[in-house]
């Protein structure tokens, strides 16, 4: 939406490299993987990846302001010890993001560039998407089981790849980055292994029985 791409960039205008660090900020927690979200994103993630980037400010003025006067957000959940938003335009809100750190990335390393562009291509959130879907049944069926499958020999062993080099070389650089690999391949492993219950539960009966066999032999 156009309109909203302006108030983006009267707002990044007027509060420079803070307000892009907010902005960045509640853009990345939106990313973040959790069981029960109740918006987007929420303060306490926004804090935290504040944090990371070595800053130590408030942002709830800013938050609000984001809300109040440019509507770019809105409130979905509000308790004494939690406040939850919804980004109204994502796209608009990264477009506006890139546009305002152009010079930066235009100078950017071309391995970190790389990294990246190989990451997106892999459409993380989708993966992300389906793996919290599937993680919210009750029961695994064999269609998410299937599914599950691919995943875990098409897209798991690129992400690895991708977290392994991120790791090592650009943390600082792609913190949101490496938190959606973390959090697809940790969902991974415990959907799988959920997944597999009945069988890693044979297999420990088995080895119980195995072992037992030979104390007795």
């Amino acid at each position: 939406m156009e309109e909203e791409g302006n108030d983006l960039k009267e707002f990044l205008a007027k509060y420079g490299e803070r307000g892009y660090y907010v902005l960045k900020s509640l853009l990345d927690a939106s990313k973040t993987y959790k069981k029960a979200k109740l918006g987007d994103f929420d303060l306490r993630d926004v804090k935290d990846f504040l944090i990371k980037y070595g800053l130590d400010y408030n942002p709830v003025p800013l938050l609000a302001k984001l809300e109040k006067e440019y509507e770019i957000i809105r409130t979905t959940y509000k308790s004494g010890s939690q406040h939850w938003w919804n980004i109204i335009d994502k796209r608009s809100l990264e477009e506006a993001l890139y546009s305002y750190d152009g010079t930066t990335t235009n100078n950017e390393d071309p391995k970190l560039k790389l990294l990246k562009i190989q990451f997106y291509s892999l459409d993380p959130e989708r993966i992300l998407n389906i793996l919290e879907k599937i993680s919210k049944r009750k029961k695994i069926t064999q269609d998410e089981k299937k599914e599950l499958r691919r995943i875990a020999f098409n897209d798991l062993p690129r992400i690895v790849e991708f977290l392994t080099k991120a790791r090592s070389e650009y943390e600082d650089e792609l913190i949101s980055e490496i938190d959606i690999a973390e959090k697809i391949i940790d969902i991974a492993e415990s959907l799988i292994i959920e997944s597999n219950k009945n069988v890693i539960k044979k297999n420990n009966i088995r080895d119980q029985k195995e072992i037992e066999f030979e104390d007795s032999s």
